[in-house]
């Protein structure tokens, strides 16, 4: 059986929502679950959740230290040796689990994975890959935020990672690699993307070429490549428009009674536009390029994501994925 380090004590909701989307995923999947915080407070919490004395499948291990979500990745690391994060990543490294899970300060958990696990042979740098679903047609975007200045190798890394998280996560046999660019033709770019549009074109990828943003959500690749600059912006942003979309029905609502009737017309539609975009659904995006598994959730998360990050983590391990990563050619 698979076994998980889950940080009980990251995200905004920790560690109530974290504990219970670990009593979750134990019912869901066979799986067993380290939960890696303070022991007392832990212990204290979960006795209010009658349900946890029942699975023996989870347990707790004892970290002293918290690393705040405003923290510098750096000093955590230095300064906090019994953190949450770091203690969980131990125990990937000492083999004692077989994945790590945070909804906590991203920055330190990729910083500390890549210190405490290494970065695989033939990866120059991680990248977070984060999966988006549109009509149940997921892609996968990397990178999102962990290298905001990257050279064109790194870029072909990153297609090559995404490919394979594709092919064994998403059950894409022959994934499309796009390379987010301003324009699909070959000369459009900056110095970055000419260049790595070369070494895909010359590589054995799927490679389609240049993609615009918009093309993106509208099934032209399954693997998006770019820098974690625009990765980053580009997630922030397309969370920033679903929030104000959903924001404006809510207004909408209290307008008239037409306006009323109009929306419960559209509230099953509503629901499903919810479900695609609603990174519960997803759970978690994995650090790609590390000597281990970590998935990183959102720091909003609540128990459904840990849930299906918990998934994520699973597929990762029983498929192979940092192995088969590391020895692509």
């Amino acid at each position: 059986m698979i076994t998980i380090a889950l940080d009980a004590m990251g995200g905004d909701h920790a560690p109530e929502e974290i504990l219970k989307g670990a009593l979750e995923a134990v019912k869901a999947f066979p799986v067993k679950i380290i939960l890696v915080g303070p022991e007392t407070l832990l212990k204290k919490k979960i006795a209010s959740i009658g349900d946890f004395f029942k699975y023996p499948q989870i347990t707790i291990k004892n970290a002293t230290q918290i690393v705040e979500m405003g923290e510098s990745p750096a000093q955590s690391f230095k300064k906090k040796p019994d953190s949450s994060i770091r203690v969980g990543l131990n125990l990937v490294k000492a083999k004692k689990a077989d994945a790590f899970v945070s909804a906590g300060n991203t920055g330190a958990v990729m910083a500390t994975s890549t210190l405490v696990l290494g970065r695989i042979k033939n990866i120059d740098r991680p990248a977070i890959a984060t999966v988006i679903n549109i009509h149940k047609k997921p892609f996968v975007m990397l990178d999102m935020g962990s290298n905001v200045d990257c050279k064109p190798k790194f870029l072909y890394q990153f297609a090559v990672m995404g490919t394979f998280f594709c092919k064994l996560i998403l059950g894409i046999d022959n994934p499309r690699v796009g390379l987010l660019n301003i324009g699909e033709e070959p000369d459009k770019g900056n110095a970055l993307t000419l260049a790595t549009y070369d070494l895909l074109k010359n590589s054995s990828l799927n490679f389609i070429g240049n993609i615009e943003s918009k093309e993106a959500l509208c099934n032209k690749a399954d693997v998006v490549v770019c820098d974690g600059f625009v990765g980053n912006v580009l997630l922030k942003f397309g969370e920033g428009v679903i929030g104000l979309v959903f924001d404006f029905f809510k207004k909408e609502w209290k307008t008239s009674v037409i306006a009323k009737i109009a929306l419960l017309l559209l509230a099953p539609a509503l629901k499903r536009f919810k479900k695609d975009v609603d990174y519960e659904e997803i759970g978690g995006a994995p650090l790609l390029g590390i000597n281990g598994v970590t998935i990183i959730a959102h720091g909003k998360s609540r128990a459904k994501a840990i849930k299906n990050a918990i998934k994520i983590a699973q597929q990762a391990v029983e498929t192979n994925m940092v192995e088969k990563i590391a020895y692509a050619e």
